[in-house]
């Protein structure tokens, strides 16, 4: 009987395990080419990077690490490499959502290396080397040059690219 109960407990460890990491960890979607559903197994096979700035209203840095956010709208296909950003595409947006519903907005021409101030945008999921603490998981929005907080959004679940017309 403790057998059967120890093997039912190990099988319910390793389906809720695998569960967790097939769960959505951030959705990209919108007026993109290629909208995308993140899982923690997918988000561990893309680029990092890490980045020193505030947490918070705090003004002590911290070393934060994660993905950056050029890298997921790359993957998305909001950009294209081979062209200069111009015309319609400096009408887009991206809209930054939190599992609260706290929201921040950035300008396609914001977040391109050639045009904007703030292309070194990261999605982080660690700050000094540990994972975020439960009040900004799964993800955390740092924007090392805002002079203000506003938009280092916690709980990040959505990214959405919208095109104004």
């Amino acid at each position: 009987m403790r057998r059967t109960s120890a093997l039912a407990f190990v099988l319910l460890f390793l389906s809720l395990f695998a569960s967790a990491q097939s769960r959505p960890l951030l959705k990209i979607d919108g007026k993109i080419a290629a909208p995308l559903t993140i899982t923690a197994e997918d988000w561990a096979k893309l680029p990092r990077a890490t980045l020193m700035a505030p947490r918070g209203h705090s003004k002590e840095k911290f070393q934060f690490e994660g993905v950056p956010l050029k890298a997921l709208l790359d993957k998305a296909g909001v950009f294209d490499p081979k062209k200069e950003l111009k015309g319609k595409q400096l009408l887009q947006y991206v809209v930054i959502t939190a599992s609260d519903g706290y929201r921040a907005i950035f300008s396609i021409a914001e977040l391109d290396e050639a045009t904007g101030a703030t292309a070194n945008v990261l999605l982080a999921d660690k700050v000094d080397g540990k994972p975020l603490d439960e009040k900004e998981a799964p993800l955390q929005l740092v924007v090392p040059t805002d002079k203000r907080p506003a938009r280092c959004v916690r709980m990040v679940t959505a990214i959405t690219v919208v095109a104004l017309d």
